[in-house]
This record gives structure tokens, sequence and C-alpha cells, in this order.
């Protein structure tokens, strides 16, 4: 094995066949985006038959850190489906809804490092052992720790020559096999992240793989060359820049990406590549061919959404983007983030009225830069990877398709992104679970996605109505420049929220701004408002002897109708406090909107001289989209039969067709 280190090491004289694809897609940037602390050159040949990897590894490393670095440590994904031990499986015998426990011994998955030396320096792979810092799970090996010869100092650069070996599983999530296609994420070993931990120490930030976490891993460069039977179709993190056809019926490809966080790769026989650009940007759609009709679809989303991000974001400096969609048997392996490579996901003959792919790619490309780019903690503070994710994925699909439509448009029923994102939360059995800034591992696999996604994303929609869509953008553009590519956590987040919301001319209301967005993270409460009451009472007329001496006394009899006095009645249900509007309408059109602190859990308006009240509602504008319950945020006295009739004759068309149609059949 070593004998491919000069492979790795010097230029490469290719010979045979090789076609150049700079035309398309050119990898190299004039000036480094990121700090680039790991880099990576891999060597892979891909038995497909076996379903195995054997590479050869080089990973040079620089400390920028200012204390010595003892020991490194990797991440060793692929072995969290070796066996029902790992910390990935344990406690579950089904995911996705698919069972794991009866597989043979050739679906399972491993990756093992056969040897590891530091070049110019000791052989290490006496010392590697697996550790277990977050469970203690002995069985679990997604964790490598290996001691060092000598510590790397401060600024010195270290580079390390691997020989490893891996299986690919049988998909069980993400990585894996499906009959003819492969998926290759996390399947190298990789480098956790060096940095400064909350207690202020210098460590290796990495995690072991749980269920419900994702990733988080340093930037730097990958130069990668993979060999593999000439049949396959295939797709990879960054550009194409070489193609060698091999005299044994293989080709081996070189792909470089530079100022990422993570490589993937696909490959199956049967790819269709669709192809489109978005000004500088290739991008390269592999679909199977009974999805190919729904190319086009996927492709306008996505240059959509470049544009949108670009405007209200930043600026993608990729020169790629690599879609695969999955054939429907390897679904488990849709659906996710990989720097400028996702998976979509789609059935046959998706109707043009419902935009569930869309919605999905959507979200996916938005990682790019909120996973991609600003590489939060992904294992620790979800939220802010996943969350604005959301809240992108929802800003985008309802420009895209349309407010109140967006996602679904069916027999004159509507549905949009952002209202499917909001229940997702607002339905929990029990918001009061958890809070939202905590780490993955402590998610329930019930409550992480309402919580880390839908709750965030509800919450910075709420920030948006509150403030504004352009002072919304202009902190979301700070949060941007500021911080990416680096590893920002959420103390950043909320100190360029902080900054953006004192900005403005009124500190009071930028101080409760802020505060409902840290409890919407940081506290487990439940914002919940409502119209509970409202009556009209005409008092009894004055009925007496009235009159300050004997000489002017008059007697009143109450004959006729009093003074009007109406009132509303609201309450805070829920434990989160925050102001309010209540908009109140009168009998004769008239409105009157008024403020409420919310800090008592009950308060009553009162109106004299005024035509009756007919109906109240609690936050009128549909700001807080964070309040639970929208239907009892209103109460009127005259209900409107104008949405019943609707949506009656609308189930009335669809009964007579469908009665219409059995007739004709029988």
């Amino acid at each position: 094995m070593y004998s491919r280190i000069s492979f790795l090491l010097l230029p490469v004289f290719l010979i045979g066949m090789v076609r150049v694809a700079f035309s398309q897609c050119n990898p190299y940037f004039p000036q480094p985006l990121s700090a680039r602390p790991a880099n990576y050159t891999i060597d892979v040949r891909f038995d497909h038959t076996g379903k195995t990897i054997d590479a050869v590894q080089i990973i040079r490393f620089v400390n920028q850190s200012p204390v010595p670095i003892p020991a490194l440590r990797m991440y060793m994904y692929l072995n969290a489906f070796k066996n029902t031990e790992s910390t990935f499986l344990k406690g579950t015998s089904t995911i996705f809804g698919q069972g794991f426990t009866q597989r043979k011994a050739d679906e399972w998955g491993w990756i093992a490092v056969e040897k590891i030396r530091r070049i110019n320096g000791a052989d290490l792979s006496a010392t590697m052992r697996y550790i277990h810092p977050d469970d203690g799970n002995a069985a679990d090996q997604s964790v490598l720790e290996i001691p060092l010869d000598k510590p790397i100092q401060p600024g010195d650069s270290a580079v390390f020559l691997l020989n490893w070996k891996a299986k690919m599983p049988k998909t069980i999530a993400r990585a894996g096999y499906r009959k003819d296609f492969f998926f290759f994420c996390h399947w190298f070993p990789q480098l956790g992240v060096f940095e400064k931990n909350a207690a202020g120490v210098w460590d290796w930030n990495c995690h072991q793989f749980f269920r419900s976490t994702e990733f988080y891993a340093n930037f730097g460069v990958y130069d990668v060359r993979i060999t593999a039977d000439k049949k396959f179709v295939m797709g990879a993190s960054g550009c194409l820049v070489q193609e060698t056809d091999n005299s044994d019926g293989t080709i081996t490809r070189h792909y470089h990406a530079e100022d990422v966080i993570d490589f993937a790769w696909a490959a199956y026989p049967f790819f269709e590549v669709q192809e489109d650009r978005w000004r500088d940007v290739q991008i390269r759609l592999l679909i199977p061919p009974s999805h190919a009709n729904l190319g086009p679809r996927y492709l306008h989303a996505l240059k959509f959404a470049f544009e949108y991000l670009d405007k209200h974001v930043g600026h993608y400096p990729y020169p790629s983007l690599t879609v695969v969609d999955p054939p429907f048997n390897a679904l488990a392996s849709g659906l996710m983030e990989y720097p400028t490579l996702i998976t979509a996901g789609t059935f046959y003959r998706m109707p043009d009225n419902m935009h569930n792919m869309e919605s999905l790619v959507v979200h996916e490309f938005v990682h790019q830069y909120f996973m991609g780019m600003v590489a939060s903690n992904e294992k620790e503070e979800a939220w802010l990877d996943e969350g604005f994710a959301t809240y992108f994925e929802d800003r985008i699909i309802d420009a895209a398709y349309g407010k109140k439509n967006s996602l679904v448009d069916v027999f004159g029923y509507q549905f949009d992104n952002r209202e499917l994102t909001r229940l997702e939360y607002t339905t929990m059995r029990n918001p009061r679970e958890g809070t939202t800034g905590r780490p993955g591992w402590m998610f329930s696999e019930t409550n992480g996605k309402a919580l880390i996604y839908s709750k965030t994303a509800t919450a910075l929609h709420t920030v948006q109505a509150l403030i504004g869509d352009a002072e919304m953008d202009r902190i979301i553009q700070t949060y941007f420049e500021q911080w990416k590519f680096k590893h920002p956590r959420g103390s950043d987040f909320l100190a360029v929220l902080k900054m953006g919301l004192m900005a403005g001319p009124d500190t009071v209301f930028a101080k409760q701004v802020y505060d409902l967005f840290y409890k919407s993270i940081y506290e487990a409460v439940v914002l919940d408002y409502a119209v509970t009451q409202v009556t009209n009472e005409y008092l009894s007329p004055p009925r007496g002897i009235f009159g300050e001496n004997v000489d002017n006394l008059t007697f009143r009899d109450g004959k006729g109708r009093g003074a009007l006095l109406s009132k509303v009645e609201v309450q805070r249900k829920g434990d989160w406090v925050f102001p309010v509007e209540v908009l109140v309408i009168f009998a004769d059109g008239s409105t009157e909107l008024m403020h409420w602190s919310g800090v008592d859990g009950r308060h009553t308006f009162e109106f004299s001289g005024r035509a009756e009240v007919v109906s109240a509602q609690v936050d009128p504008g549909y700001k807080i989209g964070l309040d639970i319950d929208l239907n009892n945020n209103s109460l009127t006295l005259q209900p409107a039969k104008a949405p019943l009739w609707r949506y009656g004759a609308k189930a009335t068309f669809w009964i007579q067709n469908l009665m219409q149609m059995i007739s004709f059949l029988v």
C-alpha cells in the first residue's frame, strides 16, 4: 500500500485517455476563503461487487491554536453501521421505518485504519484506540484517538499517511448502497475540530455519532481520486478535473474542492445527467430515468434559490452544485446536505400543484450557507443550521410559488410552506418538552424536528414580522459576512441580532424582540394569547332624586335605554410574556388598536360612548407565529359565513364529480 504514496504527494502524470473538465467547472480559488487547517488527499479504489473501499489518504493539518496538540481525534462514521451495539443503532430496531436487525453478514458496514504514520515521524498504528467521550458505550467505534509521537506545536503543521479500508453497508441512513446505487458520505477518517470549548479550554470537538446528531468538521482542501467500474455515472463535491480510462475496465476520476468542510460522492449506472447554470455556477443534476421528467422543476427551484439567497444573504462562492436524486429504493440516502453536493428525493409523477420536492431540494441547498459556509456545530447547536435552513426554505418557496398556496394547491385547498413549519411546532403534544438550544443527542426522535427546525424557523419569522423584511435581511447579511468560513456559536448570532436590533430608534421594543428570540431558543415556555369574551351591555338609565339642594331636586324615572358599556377580555394562557396588539372592531365599522403588556394573566378593555363591539383579535397582523393556538386569538359576535359556504361549495363540487364518475363506471 505504501507504494502509492508518490501518487498522492507528487504531481500526477496520467497515462491513457484523459479528459479535462475545467471548461465546465474550475475549482481553484485565487485566494483561500478559509483558514484551511485540515486538508485531505485521498486515493480510492472502489469494488462495487464486494462493496468495499481500499484507500490511501494524506492529511495535512495546521495547528492554528495557541496550545500544543498531543493527539489526533477522528470521526469513523461508517462504524455506526457495524453492529446493533453502536451508539447510533443501539436502542432501536427501525430507522426511517425500516428494520435492520435481521441483516446478513455482508449487509453491515465498517471502516478500519490499517496503518497511520507521521510523514518524517513515527508509525502511530500501535497506539490507536477507540474512545467514547459522550456516552461511555465501549462498543461504539465512531471516534478514533491517535496519540502522537510528539505534540504539534502552535503554528506548526504535520502530515499523516493513512492506509484504510471500508465496507459500505446496505443503507440504513445516508451512507451505503441499495442494489447498484452507492452513496458515500462521512465515509473516510476525518479529523474533528480543535477549538476552545465552552469552558475556555482548547481540545478536540469530536463527538460520537448519535441518531439525532449530524456533523461538524474543519475547512480545508480536498483532492480525491476515485477508481471504479466505468459503468458508473458519478457525482461528487467540488469539480471533476480529470478522467482517465484504465485498461482494466475502470475509470479514475479526479475531483477537487476548496474551502469546504467535507466531501461526498455517489455512483449509479443509470443516472441521467441534466445540467444548467446560474451565473458562473455549474448545476449538475443526477436523476434516475423514472424521475427525469421532474428535472426541470428541480433546476427551476434551485436557480430561484440561488438568486434569492444572493440577494437576501450573500454570495455563493463555489463554482458548482451537484444534486443527486436517488432511485426510490434508496430514498434513505436522500434529503441531506454536503458541501457543493446535496441529495434530493421525490416520487414518480409528482403533481405540478404540489411543491414538496422543490421545498426539500431548496432546504438542502440553503445548507450550503448555514452548514457549508457558516459552519456552526450541527452536533451541539443544530438550531443554527437546521433552523436557519428551514426559515429560508419557507421564504424561498413562498416567494417562488406564492404565499398561501406555495406548498399545496389541490382542489381549491391551499397551504404554504411557512404555515406547515409553524404547525410542526404548534401541534406538538407538549411544546414544553425541552429547550431548542441544547446538544442534538438530548432530543428525542419525536421532538427534534419540531423544536430544532420548526420552532427556530418560526421564531425567525416572528422577528422578521416584528422588525420588517429589510431590517431582518440586514441582520442576516451581517451575520453571514462576519461568520462565513468560521465556526460561530449561538452566542455569536445573538450578539449580531442584539446589535442590529439596538441600532434602531426604539431600544425598549428592540429588547422585547431580542428577549422573544432568546426565550424561543433557551427556554421551554409556551406563548398563547386569547380573546375570551366580548360583551355589550346597555346600562340602566339614572333613577332616583338628583340635585344639590331642596330647591332644585328632580326625579328621574329610569325609563329608556342607558349608556352602552362594551368589554373585551383577553387572557395570556401560556407562561411566555410578550406585549401584543389587540384590534377591536365596532358595529359602525370603526376600529381601535389597543396595546397590552401581557404581564397580568387577564385584562379587560372597556369602551363607552361607542358603537357596539362586534369582534376583537389579538395580534391582528399575524406577526407572532410562535403563538401556539391562533384559533383562540379572535372572537366575533357576528360569525362570517362566507368561508363556510366557500369550503362547502368546493366539497360539494368534488363529491358530485366523484358520484358522476362512479355512476359512469357502474
